[in-house]
């Protein structure tokens, strides 16, 4: 057999509600090839015993060091040629590997992408439209990363030349390391304006760990980021203006289908005006029209 051209791994724990959904999101992917490997850390909420019953997923139930650890452990048993990871509480959009997978063909020198995104609260609801910019390395540095984890894909010629490991002595910000490490050294990363994947938030979410933000600046003064908080303030009302210019914070309309089960059945969520600001205060989603859409 050919092997698949999407690797996707998603690590979980006790997530069993959301990771039915997270594996419905790609199961309704069409015209590609892939395998979805769930690395599991011993859940102890029915996640194994669910997953050993889907014969269409390469699942492993054991202990890890956390989810940098376990996406590593993924990606080291795949065989795809586009590796990405989802976590448990994300989606991707129907049509999302299509789209990344013509992008790819297309562009051969391009060895990561990554795209907009939905955020959404736990049913699913839209919170805000994270419409990106092109990805520059003096704003991560300096900032956040903007490029989306769930919207991520990497050629795998990168974890050949063993360079597509999460550094896994991170908790919070391994990918943002990743990023930069790869942009050093020379990797071609482009930018997909077009909507890929749904992200959940809670509040709790590692991102919003206050060891989190330790972690971040640790990364940013190894990939050479400014001393000066002027500076990076500088940097950071930079890629605000580069991202007004380009649209980012304008308020439009939005429709899409959020998997609500592993068959998947969906629900389409429609909003008539929805931003790209959002407080972690106030994430309730929202939508105008919600309908059922049966598999």
């Amino acid at each position: 057999m050919n092997a698949p051209r999407f690797s996707i791994a998603t690590p979980t724990r006790n997530a069993l509600d959301k990771l039915t959904r997270c594996v419905g999101s790609v199961r309704g992917q069409r015209g590609t090839t892939l395998e979805h490997l769930v690395q599991d850390a011993q859940s102890t909420d029915g996640a194994a015993e669910w997953l050993a019953r889907q014969s269409d997923l390469r699942a492993v139930s054991e202990a890890d060091a956390g989810m940098y650890d376990a996406i590593n452990r993924a990606w080291a048993r795949s065989t795809g040629e586009f590796l990405s990871w989802l976590n448990s509480d994300e989606q991707y959009l129907p049509g999302t590997l299509a789209k990344v997978q013509a992008f790819f063909d297309a562009h051969p020198d391009v060895d990561v992408v990554f795209g907009n995104y939905i955020v959404a609260d736990l049913q699913g609801r839209p919170v805000a439209l994270r419409r990106e910019i092109p990805f520059r390395s003096v704003y991560v540095a300096n900032g956040f990363l903007y490029a989306q984890s769930c919207t991520l894909f990497f050629r795998r010629r990168l974890f050949e030349q063993g360079r597509l490991k999460l550094d896994s002595r991170f908790r919070y910000a391994a990918d943002k390391e990743l990023l930069l490490s790869l942009a050093a050294a020379g990797a071609v990363i482009r930018h997909i304006p077009d909507y890929l994947a749904v992200f959940g938030i809670d509040g709790t979410n590692l991102s919003t760990h206050p060891r989190a933000r330790e972690e971040s600046e640790q990364i940013r003064m190894a990939h050479g980021a400014f001393r000066s908080h002027t500076l990076r303030r500088l940097a950071l009302a930079c890629r605000r203006i580069e991202r007004l210019l380009r649209g980012g914070y304008r308020d439009h309309p939005i429709s899409y289908l959020y998997a609500a089960d592993d068959l998947p059945r969906y629900l389409e969520y429609t909003v008539a005006k929805l931003g790209g600001r959002y407080s972690l205060a106030d994430i309730e989603g929202r939508a105008d029209t919600v309908r059922t859409v049966e598999p």
